[in-house]
């Protein structure tokens, strides 16, 4: 039955009509080809997303055949007409999901953590099984955030009108609180891993910055229409045998451009998993929502970061020199917030760049979207012992120590930055962005944008 069966449909898939290519593909398809080569000598460039170009060939070819075909088996092995569906794309889909983020105002819901391996925020239970952690949240545009345990008394608020950051976390001493005041606006000067933020958002960020057209498929999820892909991620060997996974299942709310769940998976063995339920949008949040208020009796930890919202003539002076921003903004992004620091704190993986002074950090926002940008002296050598200040640096946006960045060099064409070597870095594990530095200042770019519009940002630098 099975032979037969096959032998009806391949004669029915033998009998479609389906156009060849244009007298044009080939020389098209190689001259894409030597370009592609040319821009990337002596290595053959892979998407940052996907795996080996043979594999996302087939897996497209796969989507297109299962897309383009408009006819189904039924069960008499005779073809008939079936609907059409809708061929979606990923350029589609970053389109879609970036309208989505620009335009969101407010988001409400819960969000549930389970992890069969330690995570930092989560660990396995004793006898090795899985955990299972869940909270509401309220976040807005602004950057506002509130999130509260289920189950649990812990409880984080961060108020982007006060600069402050509340917590209150249970643990075996009891339960303690911590607040941190005149935060930055952003990375890499914040202070807190958000879970919506980073461990969720910064996905969908390297999906949209990426330019591989990697397969996507519609979905239903908690009854919401939902896009789903899939993507190999490099394992961090420092967390341990089993401790890091290699792939990465992603659905993406189609309203909202927010993952609603993110599966991390070592071969085909579940390790982790972030999910987002019970959607609420653009629903108007008091503002006393994001004041958290310390129980009584409970000890708190009082941290001042040191950055004050200032006007860039202001930070001027703080800072001791003259601030340099992009002026080639993606469409709709507006200036929302400049703070700035006499003295900033460490940065980088396991924070192994020295402490640098005169800290400006700028925010723009476009909804949810927030483009970051960090300006920085460089210092003297005394941090690097012999070497150079310059030398002393390393990528102040890292991923994490046992992560595997896979930075794009390029020469920064334009601007108060030209002639700076800098690298574009995007990774599903962090945040897209580019960063340079000379003998005056580092300078990093960072949030949702795609490549192209970060290098842009770069090269487009100017005293402000």
């Amino acid at each position: 039955m099975t032979d037969q069966r096959d032998e009806r449909l391949g004669a029915a898939l033998r009998r479609l009509e389906v156009p060849d290519h244009g007298p044009d593909f080939h020389p098209r398809l190689m001259a894409r080809l030597e370009q592609e080569a040319a821009r990337h000598p002596g290595s053959p460039r892979r998407p940052r997303w996907t795996g080996p170009y043979m594999l996302t060939a087939v897996a497209a070819a796969v989507v297109v055949v299962a897309l383009a075909t408009t006819t189904i088996l039924r069960g008499d092995g005779d073809l008939q007409p079936g609907p059409e569906p809708e061929l979606i794309t990923a350029s589609v889909v970053r389109a879609k999901v970036a309208g989505a983020l620009a335009s969101l105002k407010t988001l409400q819901g819960e969000v549930t953590v389970e992890c069969a391996i330690f995570t930092g925020t989560c660990s396995p239970t004793d006898d090795g099984g899985r955990t299972t952690m869940s909270s509401s949240f309220v976040t807005t545009a602004a950057g506002d955030e509130r999130i509260t345990g289920l189950g649990s008394t812990d409880d984080a608020a961060f108020s982007s009108v006060t600069r402050t950051y509340r917590q209150i976390t249970s643990t075996g001493g009891g339960v303690q609180g911590q607040e941190i005041t005149n935060v930055a606006a952003g990375p890499p000067d914040a202070f807190r891993r958000s879970v919506l933020r980073r461990e969720v958002a910064s996905v969908v960020r390297a999906f949209l910055t990426d330019s591989s057209d990697v397969p996507v498929t519609d979905t239903v999820e908690e009854g919401r229409d939902a896009w789903r892909l899939v993507t190999p991620v490099v394992v961090n060997k420092l967390a341990g045998p089993g401790g890091s996974g290699d792939q990465l299942e992603v659905v993406v709310d189609r309203q909202t451009g927010f993952p609603l769940r993110v599966t991390e998976s070592l071969q085909g063995r579940f390790l982790q998993e972030i999910r987002l339920s019970n959607l609420v949008v653009d629903e108007p949040v008091d503002p006393s929502t994001f004041e958290l208020a310390f129980p009584p009796g409970v000890r708190v930890f009082h941290q001042d970061v040191g950055f004050q919202r200032v006007t860039l003539d202001q930070a001027a002076a703080i800072v001791g020199y003259r601030p340099v921003l992009p002026t080639d903004l993606p469409a709709g992004f507006e200036l929302t917030e400049v703070t700035a620091a006499a003295q900033g704190g460490q940065t980088g993986s396991e924070g192994m760049n020295p402490p640098a002074a005169g800290v400006v950090s700028v925010a723009y926002r476009r909804g949810f979207d927030q483009i970051v940008v960090s300006t920085r002296k460089t210092g003297d050598a005394s941090p690097c012992g012999p070497r150079s200040a310059v030398s002393c640096w390393g990528d102040p946006m890292s991923s994490g120590e046992g992560e595997t960045d896979v930075p794009e060099p390029f020469l920064v064409g334009g601007g108060a930055l030209a002639g700076a070597q800098a690298e574009l870095v995007v990774s599903a594990r962090g945040t897209p962005h580019v960063w340079t530095v000379d003998d005056r200042l580092v300078v990093t770019v960072s949030g949702d944008a795609t490549g192209d519009e970060l290098r842009r940002l770069a090269e487009s630098f100017a005293p402000r």
